[in-house]
């Protein structure tokens, strides 16, 4: 009996580390903050794909503004207005569905503070290179696409962030009350009231 305690014992030294190392890089193990960096083209595609949804989440906006302008809110006019940003639209979407990652421009870092109200820039649409930012996010829901991120330092006034992609897909590594630095990428400029920031972005880490 001895003997063959000591026989199991070995064994279970032996396969500890084994176990250790499996369960380290299953699933489980793997969290947003311990994944390795994603390649420089592997970023560029997610910002492309992200640019895409953001663009669809604005088609759906204006139609939705379109509907509401039929059953006659608002001034006649904007009608043709609607429609006509409707078509620039999808022509946009057209454009970065096809678009190789290749020719989608590096990321760089941005200079405007996350918290600053107005960003000096005032055309809406795809933000060519994404902009680089981190940000302190402590979710007040659960996030799915198109959720505004509670971003720390902002306002009602904003500058307003919306979820536009993920790194893995899942918004729900951004946990409702746990507060989190993130690191984002600024990829769309939604139209708004004069130079406040408002963004669609892309999020490819979260700690």
């Amino acid at each position: 009996p001895e003997g063959r305690r000591g026989v199991v014992s070995a064994l279970l030294r032996r396969a500890l580390p084994v176990a250790l190392a499996l369960f380290a890089l299953s699933p489980l193990a793997l969290s947003a903050s311990s994944r390795a960096e994603e390649s420089p083209a592997g970023l560029r595609e997610s910002l492309r794909q992200s640019t895409v949804r953001a663009i669809e989440l604005e088609i759906d906006a204006y139609r939705q503004k379109l509907q509401a302008a039929m059953a006659g809110t608002g001034p006649e006019e904007n009608r043709a207005k609607f429609r006509q940003t409707i078509a620039a639209l999808e022509a946009e979407r057209e454009r970065f569905s096809r678009m190789p990652a290749a020719e989608y421009p590096d990321p760089v870092a941005s200079t405007p503070d996350t918290a600053s109200v107005l960003d000096g820039a005032t055309a809406r649409g795809p933000m060519l290179p994404a902009q680089l930012q981190t940000a302190v996010v402590t979710p007040d829901k659960p996030y799915a696409i198109g959720s505004l991120l509670s971003v720390e330092g902002t306002s009602r006034s904003g500058p307003f962030f919306h979820l536009a992609g993920i790194r893995g897909g899942d918004a729900s590594v951004l946990k409702p009350g746990k507060r989190c630095k993130v690191t984002m990428y600024l990829v769309y400029r939604r139209e708004y009231f004069g130079l406040i920031g408002d963004y669609y972005v892309y999020v490819s880490d979260v700690r």
